[in-house]
């Protein structure tokens, strides 16, 4: 069954901007509380970000299957409201660790949003092609992956900056709570986009399969579904592979400001503002670059999905990790290439996703997602571990982005060869 086009006269996008500010609301408490642990964790001398990064992906890995069924059989706009009402209950959490001193609380707190995100992920994706159509849907999944990648980045910098600010403001010993009034500040916006989300038109459930005890592990039946359809197949490897690149360079970023900044304990005052200072800073020379690409491949693709897009972003990928490789380290050409690099990723993105949506069955379109989730996550958890590894075992950041390189040139040359919208 092919998905079918939008049968309304005229598209509702005031419900899909709507959409787009919860979803990338989500986005930004996620990625924010994410970094403000790991800037804590930077404070503490503490490294949380190989912890916090299995932490996000492993609920994806476990409970997908059961996820894309709730948003085939239920009310995806229901399904969107009840996690975004459990993101501010998570956040009041999460606020009340960081104030009171427990890190145990504030990282529970924190799996219990990845789960969070795990359900609202399928929701917020179904609700897209509900709300405007086949006939708009390029130009309305590269919105949505632009204020994804937007939120994401404001979150990483935003939250790195905040606790520079703070603790420059307050001193060496004010840690915790350099880390706890922002994060009090995600609840306040989370408890408004909450609000915001109770205007979100409904729209029935797609399917009428009744729960089954194997959704628990039926993991290779929906990645069976994804891999027989060949367009899904090859769009879901272009993605999987951009989350596995995107993963192992905010790591590797993070070691660069890491190894110009040693801290090795938190009264080295200096060295830990330096740190979160040169982590914010390359951040957003990555972000601008991201939002640039992203909005420029929404722009091409937004009444047709053309591949060729992620094709000449595949190309630029590699070329970008090749000039990170050979550039001196915080010269304004290595800057210029990581901009270079997220503007590429980010247009080679656009239209894979766009293509894996449209093509998905309407009654399996939640499967669909909930596999290419499960796809991400398992990539972006290997990514935690190449990374891990190349640090441990003495590989500099730029061969580890020597490395990135070869493998964004298969992977390019993979999807010119084989993606066609």
């Amino acid at each position: 069954m092919q998905p079918t086009e939008s049968k309304s006269s005229k598209t509702p996008w005031g419900s899909f901007w709507s959409l787009t500010v919860i979803q990338s609301m989500n986005a930004l408490n996620e990625k924010g509380v994410q970094f403000l642990l790991i800037g804590l964790g930077i404070w503490m001398a503490m490294e949380l970000q190989y912890s916090l990064s299995v932490l996000i992906v492993l609920p994806f890995i476990l409970f997908s299957p059961l996820g894309g069924w709730i948003a085939d059989r239920w009310c995806k706009t229901r399904l969107l409201q009840a996690m975004v009402l459990l993101q501010v209950l998570v956040l009041v959490g999460m606020t009340a660790g960081l104030w009171l001193q427990n890190l145990p609380l504030a990282i529970t707190s924190f799996g219990i949003f990845c789960v969070q995100a795990m359900f609202f992920s399928p929701a917020k994706k179904g609700l897209v092609k509900d709300i405007v159509g086949s006939e708009n849907i390029g130009f309305a999944s590269g919105v949505m992956e632009i204020s994804t990648m937007l939120a994401l980045l404001v979150g990483q910098i935003g939250a790195l900056y905040l606790i520079y600010t703070l603790l420059k403001l307050w001193g060496p010993d004010s840690g915790w709570q350099a880390a706890a009034l922002p994060c009090a500040c995600c609840t306040v916006g989370a408890v408004l986009v909450f609000a915001m989300s109770l205007f979100i038109p409904r729209y029935p459930a797609q399917s009428t399969r009744p729960f089954q005890w194997n959704l628990l592990w039926c993991h290779f039946s929906q990645l069976r579904m994804l891999w027989n359809n060949k367009v899904l197949r090859n769009s879901e490897i272009g993605i999987g592979y951009f989350w596995f690149l995107a993963s192992v360079m905010m790591l590797i970023v993070l070691q660069m400001a890491a190894e110009a900044h040693p801290v090795a304990s938190k009264e080295d005052f200096l060295q830990v503002l330096g740190q979160q200072k040169d982590s914010a800073l390359l951040f957003a020379w990555l972000s601008g670059g991201s939002i640039s690409g992203g909005l420029c491949a929404s722009i091409i693709c937004a009444k047709k999905i053309r591949t060729w897009v992620a094709s000449a972003g595949g190309l630029g990928m590699t070329l970008g990790c090749i000039a990170l490789a050979v550039l001196p380290y915080g010269t304004p050409l290595f800057f210029a290439a990581l901009t270079f690099t997220g503007f590429t990723a980010a247009g080679y993105l656009v239209p894979l996703n766009a293509l894996l949506q449209d093509r998905a069955d309407n009654d399996k379109r939640g499967d669909v997602i909930a596999a290419g989730n499960l796809v991400d996550c398992l990539l972006g958890m290997l990514a935690v571990g190449v990374q891990a590894g190349m640090k441990f075992a003495g590989i500099s950041p730029q061969y580890q982005c020597a490395a990135l390189a070869v493998c964004s040139a298969a992977v390019a040359l993979f999807i010119h060869r084989n993606t066609k919208a």
